[in-house]
């Protein structure tokens, strides 16, 4: 069996985010042992976004516009890889499709599986989440350039072909490949802010894709306060018309 590890950079995790980075690594994999019968190719590369690159974004991959200015993805790679590929696996395989649909239409119609969210990490070790980085921490997988869209890959290839123990298939990657497609939720593009809130999450590729909806506009109070004002004002000449000794004199 073949398959296709997957990570996305991204301008952000809104539906009219882009990917400014892929990363692709294609596998052949015996599927019952779940064992690594060879890696056959691998492709990396970036592109200027047509939205700006979130600030968050950039503190989690480090990438600008600057940086990205006039890069394209090559598709044709990208679409061989996919095509080759007979299932696509990614660590938060919902956020990954997504933004690979933007590349390659229809890709979240292919085979998936979800490294976060099909694999039981928490059978065979302890660790506070079930992040890329967690994980290969704790399993000494050296990482040498972490948020690279293709050292994720990787990462997560060391991290999947790893022997467990004594389980019915001896590596995640087996019991990932026995588990029933994961389809991604398909989410279609709309309008998103140019950058992320204040407080915002960070863009991250291990957990589901969340999207941020803004906050209801704040009320206009100044003509609501204007009439308060009048009725007060006519509470007060009614109250001196009907009790001139009450009322003070201005």
């Amino acid at each position: 069996m073949r398959v296709a590890i997957v990570s996305t950079e991204t301008t952000g995790i809104t539906p009219a985010d882009e990917p400014v980075s892929i990363g692709l690594l294609l596998v052949e994999v015996a599927p019952r042992a779940g064992s690594l019968v060879r890696e056959i190719t691998d492709y990396y590369g970036s592109q200027e976004p047509s939205v700006p690159i979130s600030a968050a974004a950039t503190g989690v991959h480090g990438l600008t516009a600057d940086m990205l200015r006039g890069q394209r993805f090559d598709v044709d790679a990208i679409r061989a890889i996919v095509d080759d590929a007979d299932v696509l696996v990614a660590h938060g395989a919902e956020f990954n499709a997504r933004m690979l649909e933007k590349v390659v239409p229809d890709v979240q119609r292919k085979c998936w599986r979800c490294s976060v969210r099909q694999v039981r990490w928490s059978q065979h070790f302890h660790v506070p989440n079930h992040k890329l980085d967690t994980l290969c921490e704790h399993l000494h997988i050296f990482r040498p350039r972490p948020q690279i869209a293709l050292d994720d890959c990787l990462a997560l290839s060391k991290l999947l072909f790893q022997h467990m123990g004594a389980v019915s298939q001896s590596t995640p990657m087996g019991f990932l490949l026995a588990q029933p497609d994961f389809v991604p939720r398909i989410v279609p593009p709309a309008p998103a802010p140019a950058t992320a809130p204040t407080g915002s999450p960070r863009p991250t590729r291990d957990e589901p894709a969340q999207t941020w909806t803004p906050q209801a506009e704040p009320r206009h109070d100044g003509q609501m306060r204007g009439l308060v004002l009048v009725a007060l004002l006519l509470i007060l000449t009614a109250a001196a018309l009907i009790w001139p000794d009450l009322v003070p004199r201005w």
